[in-house]
């Protein structure tokens, strides 16, 4: 029986259930997998503070990747990977969302700032509730003078709104990737942004092989992951494209489909780099 090594894992509809918690059989065989020195690393479209408050709530201590593979950062913050869109091309989109699509809200982040024009908006209030983030009410113009690049840009709007912007946005920026993380939501990011990226990076960081990689996912931006990964995992609230894309099926997010698949799979910890080999030495950790 083959052994794995990592985990990633999506966080929305898929390590969180629908009232946003970590299922408690979920987290327990979580924290039991990476204290026997196997990396848990949360994988999102979320900025850092997002991903960190889920982390915490997980009791989880690995990597964890942001902004869909934009920025990875190690367990001690240290940044991995870190890329974005050039400021002046973000404007120009946002620019265009709001001229061809005004009900569509345009937002950006950068590092762990989330900019918007208008922080009392509905939508964003919404997604303010569910991450549980903080906007902050400035103009991308004004930022983009300064910022050397933007990790994202989120629109948020009805879903027939947001699908058209998404189909016309694509053949007139051709250098920018769009995702639908949900029916009204559409991520904006730069081609080196994936999840795909992200995992091949941390999985050769830790001296793994790619077969020994479990990845789990809900939705289309999780889709390269999931073909990526040794074993790609789709959760059973997943629509019928994302399950295609995986070698498996769980159950839903709801029904602790990360643990029942989790549990039937055998793990081994992956090769330390000799950093993460002398920080584990020093915090005092046993070999395994």
């Amino acid at each position: 029986m083959r052994a794995y090594s990592i985990v990633f894992l999506d966080i929305d509809g898929t390590l969180l259930d629908s009232h946003h918690q970590v299922m408690p059989q979920t987290r327990l065989l979580l924290n039991r997998l990476e204290r026997r020195g196997v990396p848990i690393v949360l994988c999102s479209a979320r900025s850092p503070g997002g991903v960190e408050l889920v982390s915490r709530q997980a009791g989880l201590h690995s990597p964890v990747v942001c902004y869909v593979g934009g920025l990875v950062s190690a367990s001690d913050g240290s940044i991995l990977r870190d890329v974005g869109i050039e400021p002046s091309l973000a404007v120009r989109f946002k620019k265009f969302a709001a001229e061809q699509h005004p009900g569509v809200v345009v937002s950006a982040y950068l590092y762990d700032v989330w900019l918007t024009d208008d922080p009392g908006s509905p939508a964003v209030q919404r997604e303010a509730r569910i991450s549980q983030c903080t906007p902050v009410k400035g103009t991308l113009e004004l930022a983009a003078q300064t910022a050397s690049h933007v990790h994202k840009l989120l629109c948020i709007g009805d879903s027939k709104r947001v699908l058209a912007l998404q189909n016309e946005a694509a053949q007139r920026f051709p250098q920018l990737v769009f995702l639908r993380s949900g029916a009204t939501y559409l991520e904006v990011l730069p081609p080196e942004s994936s999840k795909r990226a992200a995992a091949e990076a941390l999985h050769n960081r830790y001296g793994a092989r790619r077969e020994e990689t479990v990845a789990f996912g809900d939705s289309f931006v999780d889709m390269d992951m999931l073909r990526y990964a040794g074993l790609g995992v789709a959760m059973g609230n997943a629509p019928g494209p994302v399950k295609e894309a995986a070698d498996r099926v769980t159950a839903s997010n709801d029904e602790e489909g990360i643990y029942i698949t989790l549990k039937s799979l055998k793990f081994k910890a992956p090769r330390l780099n000799p950093m993460e080999e002398k920080s584990r030495k020093e915090d005092g950790d046993e070999a395994l």
